[in-house]
């Protein structure tokens, strides 16, 4: 994969949940679930069940922009989802699913290519902060639906 930035901006975090991990998954790789946990996407199309090699296309809101974003699924499996998704900025992102004592485990990976120049850092102060916020809300919010399904 090609690094646009020198410096990619990195950010791990977990949440433990009292459900399956197969119920997760089933969140993670419906894409018509995406706009339930994470508030960021107001609408989307793809495939009702991602596999390796699909695209999802839809329409979020980032730090006041509204954009449109692609996705795609670089690895899509009954413990492991990553994809590449381009809102304006290049990011990577990846759910790490495992099971330990009737409790499931979710990890996700967030690795993002923020903009360099004057404007860029700038932009970049603003990004992080978002994205710090973003990955605590997706957890909390794929958990809740998780629990829910």
């Amino acid at each position: 994969m090609r690094r646009h930035s020198k410096h990619p901006y990195v950010i791990e975090d977990e949440i433990t949940v009292g459900v399956s991990s197969e119920a997760v998954m089933t969140q993670i790789l419906d894409p018509t679930t995406w706009p339930r946990w994470q508030s960021e996407i107001h609408s989307i199309s793809g495939p009702p069940s991602i596999q390796k090699g699909d695209e999802i296309r839809g329409d979020a809101r980032l730090v006041g922009f509204d954009v449109e974003g692609v996705s795609h699924a670089l690895e899509a499996g009954e413990s492991r989802f990553v994809e590449e998704v381009w809102v304006g900025v290049r990011m990577q992102v990846e759910y790490q699913i495992s099971e330990s004592d009737g409790r499931t485990v979710i990890r996700r990976r967030l690795e993002a290519d923020l903009p360099g120049g004057v404007l860029g850092r700038l932009l970049t102060v603003v990004l992080k902060r978002k994205l710090r916020t973003m990955q605590k809300d997706v957890l909390a919010s794929l958990a809740q639906a998780s629990e829910g399904s």
